[in-house]
């Protein structure tokens, strides 16, 4: 995981993901929007403001904070919004909660610091999703099949990752 680029290994966290709700048969019109808001990350310019949507649906804010005013302490999401992804977080199992806060964790690990040789940051939240994986998961993906996306491109980011060419 070292070699691996923080999109690369934020895309395998989001395959684990996703594999996680095929096998536990999870459907629910909020894990559309979560997935997408977090698929973001791998091609977006503009992390700044993906981090602010993802900290909008972010389970440790969702779940432990009640807030004096959404509007304001969940800019990018609506009042409904808010319920309805605190309702599904609530619902959900913990190991898929793990697994989304594990994610996000790997996103923003080193948004406003420059990384180290590896980027520990975010290789921690990835061994921890890892694990999550290696006892939640009946078919863990690859991970050789994210070594295309290198920690030496692009100072540790590694290049875009479109999200259609992982299926």
């Amino acid at each position: 995981m070292k070699k691996i680029s923080i999109r690369g290994r934020f895309a395998f966290g989001m395959k684990c993901l996703e594999q996680y709700a095929i096998e536990n048969e999870l459907s629910d019109k909020c894990i559309n929007k979560i997935f997408d808001s977090l698929w973001e990350f791998t091609s977006s310019d503009e992390l700044d403001i993906w981090e602010e949507k993802i900290s909008d649906i972010n389970p440790k804010y969702i779940l432990n904070i009640n807030p004096e005013n959404i509007e304001t302490e969940f800019p990018t999401i609506t009042l409904d919004e808010y319920y309805e992804i605190k309702e599904f977080y609530k619902s959900s199992d913990k190991h898929f909660v793990s697994m989304v806060s594990e994610i996000i964790e790997i996103g923003v690990g080193n948004l406003y610091g420059g990384t180290d040789d590896y980027s520990s940051w975010t290789l921690n939240p990835t061994l921890e999703l890892i694990k999550l994986a290696e006892l939640n998961l009946k078919q863990i993906p690859k991970i050789e099949n994210f070594e295309f996306s290198k920690f030496s491109e692009d100072n540790g980011w590694g290049n875009k990752i479109n999200r259609k060419s992982l299926e």
